[in-house]
């Protein structure tokens, strides 16, 4: 077994902007073919509720995809701010905003929002807090920009609960602790609700989802660190019996995705 030497990988996405090619973007990409990711993207527009007129901030916009949505719902006589700490997901987001689009992409610290306090009515965040050393500071600004009436919306899938069923299992298990190991927050997901009750936000409300992932995605996933845990044959031989489970019906691999929201009541 080899070690992983800086491959592209989830777990290190704050290194978005000096890791070669297009792999995040790729990854950020492939997951909307995944359909229980859809579920997962359906419970926070709900929980978010936005609205024609109204201003929204996007905590962590990659690529654009969701704000682009949003600037869409909210229309001319709202706002649309994306703010990212990679410069390039920034350029990807602009480069995919057409003309007119009432949409603005920045980039910035999550942790140091450049707003005003209760600019907002609706902010999210959506796998964002798993890659901060410090969620909560996150969590405190993103309540601090919200105005009364409004609501923060966070998305985070937990990686202590990452599973893959595969019968190699020193190599699953290694797969599952390293990715764990590697994200700065693996457990931010079980901490939404606390985080935002910190804040003072109230009504607060949990929606848990398990993501049944397809062998594609899996690759994007692992494809990296599978290639350094294992030797060839045996890399192999793990995704072709993932492939062998998707083609009958029993992959079964993804983990639990936990999206919170919480309301701003008072000043």
């Amino acid at each position: 077994m080899g070690e992983r030497g800086g491959m592209e990988d989830p777990a290190g996405f704050r290194a978005v902007d000096t890791a070669p090619g297009d792999y995040f973007v790729r990854f950020l990409d492939a997951r909307k073919g995944v359909p229980a990711e859809q579920v997962v993207k359906g419970v926070i527009t709900e929980l978010l509720d936005a609205r024609a007129g109204m201003a929204v901030l996007d905590v962590g916009s990659g690529t654009g995809d969701d704000l682009l949505g949003i600037a869409g719902v909210v229309g001319i006589g709202g706002r649309a701010v994306g703010v990212d700490v990679s410069t390039a997901m920034v350029a990807e987001a602009r480069r995919r905003t057409a003309e007119g689009v009432p949409a603005e992409f920045v980039v910035g610290d999550a942790t140091r929002l450049d707003f005003a306090d209760a600019c907002f009515d609706r902010v999210r965040a959506e796998r964002v807090l798993m890659a901060l050393a410090d969620p909560e500071a996150a969590v405190r600004e993103m309540a601090r920009v919200v105005r009364p009436g409004g609501v923060v919306v966070l998305s985070e899938v937990d990686a202590a609960t990452v599973f893959v069923n595969s019968s190699d299992r020193e190599l699953v298990q290694a797969i599952e602790r390293g990715f764990a190991d590697d994200l700065p927050t693996p457990d931010a997901g079980r901490r939404l609700q606390r985080m935002l009750l910190a804040t003072g936000l109230t009504d607060v409300r949990l929606e848990t989802t398990v993501l049944q992932n397809t062998v594609a995605f899996l690759r994007f996933l692992f494809g990296n660190r599978v290639s350094a845990l294992a030797d060839e044959e045996r890399a192999t031989a793990f995704w072709e019996e993932l492939e062998q489970g998707e083609r009958e019906g029993w992959l079964c691999s993804g983990g639990v995705c936990f999206t919170a929201a919480g309301y701003r009541t008072t000043v």
